[in-house]
């Protein structure tokens, strides 16, 4: 049983390595892709005084919170298991 504890240390290890480096994929793709719809409603939508693409910004601002929402917390938790090592 005492052959399992490292095993286990060992792989939380590693999963916390793969978290580190998928963290600026996980917190960029979102907000970019908030930021497009936003731009894309604002040029085409907004600017010109079309109502259709309203449903974009309501899609970005989904987006955008929800990312933020997760985010904070998944930061949080990452900087807590940082400071645990």
């Amino acid at each position: 049983m005492n052959n399992t504890t490292p095993q286990k240390e060992a792989i939380q290890n590693l999963l916390l390595r793969l978290e580190l480096w998928f963290a600026p994929v996980l917190i960029v793709v979102p907000l970019v892709v908030s930021l497009v719809l936003v731009w894309d409603w604002f040029s085409r939508g907004f600017s010109v005084g079309l109502s259709r693409y309203d449903g974009e910004l309501l899609l970005a601002i989904l987006i955008l919170f929800g990312n933020i929402a997760v985010d904070i917390q998944f930061l949080r938790s990452i900087r807590t298991l940082r400071k645990k090592e």
